[in-house]
């Protein structure tokens, strides 16, 4: 029997951290695996094909708290690419998509940066509109945003999440 789980991405913003968080359901067939490293983060990944989300990442993990910077490729994406999956807050298989905490990055860029995605996914970054668009589009999603601000507040908020769509 195959497992049914969710997804999650997960959006830290300004002085305040923002959880967005994705949930759709989908299922995992395990195939020949390898395992591989990214930073410090252990996770197991089938050959030739990369997780396509954070979710199948925690479901390959080889540790239950497997936080970290992973490869994942959505489907449809080119090429894989790296993101902060985070399994530590209300379930796993956070995919962080925004953080900003501090103001080390510079957020005012342009339009193509935005599309892109810029600064470092372990520290302050922005995942990119078009990696965005074909994570989004996967599945449906439910989307959940926490916002913990300087001053010790925290509050959260569920809704149902529309698809990000290409340009």
């Amino acid at each position: 029997m195959k497992p049914i789980y969710q997804s999650v991405v997960k959006i830290f913003i300004l002085s305040f951290i923002w959880i967005t968080t994705i949930r759709g359901q989908t299922t995992y067939n395990s195939k020949d695996e390898s395992r591989g490293t990214v930073g410090s983060s252990y996770f197991l990944y089938q050959q030739a094909e990369y997780p396509r989300d954070c979710q199948k990442v925690y479901a390959q993990c080889s540790t239950t708290n497997s936080s970290g910077v992973y490869l994942i490729k959505p489907d449809g994406y080119p090429d894989a690419f790296e993101v902060y999956c985070d399994n530590s807050i209300d379930g796993v298989g956070w995919t962080v998509f925004q953080r900003r905490i501090e103001g080390s990055i510079y957020f005012n860029r342009t339009w193509k940066d935005y599309k892109n995605g810029f600064g470092f996914q372990s520290n302050e970054f922005w995942l990119g509109l078009e990696k965005l668009s074909f994570l989004t589009n996967q599945k449906k999603y439910e989307i959940r945003i926490d916002m913990e601000s300087t001053a010790v507040l925290s509050m959260f908020f569920v809704s149902v999440m529309g698809m990000v769509t290409s340009e």
